[in-house]
């Protein structure tokens, strides 16, 4: 293969920098967009059919090639239908980790194949390192940006052929390489909402594909307390909108969904001194764990790793963590390294 990259193109400045650093590096770049949902008329969140044509607008100026990938058919069924599936069965998913497993790693390396070429690149926020182990990722030089936790589930033989340009340089010398070239996205906003709903109200979204059946709120002791419209609003460590008044500050820290039943208590109740971890990917062995990270935006807690026995492992934690609910990432570091990852299940 040459040394070719395919570097994937989502309409906002990481991706556009990405491109051209790869280009000043002396790669043969091609640039790639997914369209992965039709979006509102003049959105501009990630792939939408808007971004898309900005994106090759983009790659056009830089003096690159641009391919569209039509995947909204894959990322219905792997991403925004697991979406719904995973909050109606009363677990909290992550869609973008869902997407970087099944979407768009892949669909980048098949570019790349067809073209010849030998690297994928996004403009995530990470670093590919070599270890004595194998190839594994490791946190970048801004930590604030840091998005190591949303691709654990890169597999490891698609991981070996990308490259993470973004992983040496901080956000703002990001905006200002775009500045200095007179990149059109020098200046556009951060994207924060899940890109096939630019609204943010995900709850209005899963219940036009989702039946959400009444059913009763119950305390810790399986004692009714109040009544709900449908499990698909809740989720473990929710405060507001319960829908219950009490004395103290009521959370979520459970839903049933074979029982239509939310399950509220105190706020310690919500602190949880093991999880169960299944889906998992290793990049180096898992004896190397030192630390667990189960939300993005969380500090790693030592722990230690145990086998189930039913391809899942047991996650003992040094010290209680609140609201770890099913369906969410959990990713195991040694220092800064990404040992592998999985998701969080419910105990059973």
């Amino acid at each position: 293969m040459s040394r070719g990259v395919v570097a994937a193109m989502s309409g906002g400045v990481d991706s556009a920098v990405t491109a051209l650093l790869l280009k000043e590096a002396g790669y043969e770049v091609a640039c790639v967009t997914f369209r992965l949902h039709d979006g509102e008329r003049g959105s501009r969140s990630c792939c939408s059919p808007d971004t898309v044509l900005f994106a090759r607008d983009t790659a056009h100026k830089m003096g690159l090639p641009h391919f569209t990938l039509n995947l909204k058919e894959l990322f219905g069924k792997r991403v925004m239908q697991d979406f719904v599936g995973s909050y109606a069965a009363g677990s909290t998913p992550n869609p973008c980790v869902s997407c970087n497993a099944h979407v768009k790693f892949h669909a980048a390396s098949f570019l790349a194949d067809r073209l010849g070429f030998e690297h994928v690149a996004t403009g995530h926020y990470a670093r590919v390192v070599e270890e004595a182990g194998g190839v594994t990722m490791a946190r970048p030089l801004d930590r604030s940006k840091d998005q190591t936790y949303v691709l654990w589930p890169v597999p490891k033989d698609l991981l070996a052929r990308t490259v993470f340009p973004l992983g040496e340089y901080r956000k703002e010398e990001v905006r200002r390489i775009a500045a200095e070239r007179n990149l059109a996205v020098a200046y556009t906003p951060e994207s924060q909402d899940i890109c096939f709903i630019p609204d943010g109200d995900y709850r209005g979204f899963i219940r036009k594909k989702a039946p959400a059946n009444p059913g009763e709120i119950v305390d810790g002791e399986g004692r009714s307390i109040g009544r709900h419209t449908g499990i698909v609003d809740f989720t473990v460590g929710q405060r507001r909108g319960i829908g219950v008044s009490a004395p103290t500050p009521l959370y979520v820290t459970e839903v049933r969904s074979k029982t239509n039943q939310v399950v509220v208590g105190r706020k310690q109740d919500l602190q949880v001194s093991e999880v169960f971890v299944g889906d998992l990917n290793w990049f180096l062995d898992p004896s190397e764990v030192e630390a667990v990270q189960v939300r993005y935006n969380s500090w790693p807690v030592p722990c230690v790793v145990e086998e189930d026995g039913r391809s899942r492992v047991r996650v003992l934690l040094s010290e209680p963590v609140l609201g770890v609910a099913p369906g969410q990432s959990a990713v195991f570091y040694k220092g800064d390294r990404v040992v592998g990852g999985g998701v969080v299940r419910k105990e059973d």
